[in-house]
């Protein structure tokens, strides 16, 4: 594989950072939290603060979750890089039943070594701590970088004493059951399909695109361009919709940006995707969906947990007749005209 300047100064930029200034943050930090000391909480951290808004539901939906079933607790939200420098002082203020909650997701794995990197530094700072992974992806690329970082991470967690392991796909749960025998692993779903975001007597209108353009994309540039053109001049109101927005969303603007995108899918007659979360969207929202597999088993086997419902449809072959037979057959069945044009 070929590296450009850029990505290796990228890539020292982040080593850097995980390496030195996190960690020199965890160390000196002396804030103290004297108030949270008397309470028992539920440290729910790893949070993003990146574009990405299937992410930022994961955390949503795993907040709502913990606040409705543990109410007696008290919800603290920790951010990636908030972690660092709090890490000490949550430590000074613990109470006996605190518990820590890592948001699952699809960055377990050597594709996101910040998130990845975090997650160790979380599951060594808190040892004493009982910690549950939340229903997480796992991806180890075969390469060698992507062996020496699956050996670091099955290390670590292997370490931690009161580790609960969650997998959000079969694929995951066999390699945690695999590595980690002596920890209790469960399979569950994503934490946004807790979620419930429909809409009754809402009027839908044409065909919403929402496509990956990113490595983990299973459609080529080419071809991704082929079938987005194909059905622009197939249907009349085409649109694009993405769920990575261009600008930074962190915990207190998560709700506004997410209800804006769940108002846009409940307006489509059918949504085309290729996103995991873009599926998981559709399915709490109600959304006819014509689902294109990823290049990895992440959109595949979380397909499992929505197939049951008659408005998904998966094509593990994307050919453009395939998702236009699929788009037709959805506009007929949910009881409103196609726009389908020429």
């Amino acid at each position: 594989m070929n590296v450009t300047l850029q990505q290796l100064k990228a890539h020292a930029a982040e080593w850097l950072l995980l390496k030195v200034k996190y960690p020199l943050q965890y160390r000196l930090s002396h804030q103290r939290l004297p108030e949270l000391s008397h309470q028992k909480k539920i440290i729910l951290t790893l949070l993003p603060a990146h574009d990405n808004l299937g992410d930022h539901a994961i955390a949503y939906a795993s907040c709502c979750f913990l606040q409705k079933h543990f109410p007696d607790y008290q919800i603290i939200e920790v951010d990636m890089q908030e972690m660092y420098r709090l890490a000490r002082p949550l430590k000074h203020a613990r109470h006996p039943e605190d518990i820590v909650c890592i948001i699952g997701g699809g960055n377990m794995g050597d594709l996101y070594r910040y998130e990845e990197w975090t997650r160790q530094f979380i599951m060594n700072a808190f040892k004493s701590y009982p910690i549950i992974q939340l229903p997480a992806t796992a991806h180890f690329t075969e390469t060698k970088r992507g062996k020496r970082e699956e050996r670091r991470a099955i290390q670590t967690y292997q370490q931690h004493p009161r580790l609960l392991l969650m997998a959000r796909d079969q694929t995951t749960y066999q390699w945690m059951k695999k590595h980690f025998p002596t920890k209790e692993v469960w399979k569950q779903p994503d934490m946004v399909l807790s979620l419930d975001k429909t809409s009754k007597g809402q009027t839908r209108k044409g065909v919403l695109l929402c496509m990956r353009e990113d490595k983990e994309a299973y459609l080529t540039n080419e071809k991704r361009e082929q079938l987005q053109q194909h059905i622009k001049e197939t249907y009349d109101q085409v649109g694009f919709i993405t769920t990575t927005i261009g600008k930074r969303v962190n915990r207190t603007t998560r709700l506004e940006e997410l209800s804006t995108f769940w108002t846009q899918l409940r307006q489509a007659q059918v949504v085309v995707t290729d996103r995991l979360h873009g599926m998981i969207f559709c399915a709490i929202t109600h959304t006819p969906c014509v689902v294109i597999r990823s290049f990895d088993h992440n959109v595949m086997e979380g397909y499992e947990w929505v197939a049951h419902l008659p408005f998904m449809t998966l094509l593990k072959e994307p050919t453009e007749e395939a998702v236009k037979k699929a788009i037709h057959q959805h506009m007929k069945t949910s009881g409103q005209k196609g726009e389908e044009s020429g």
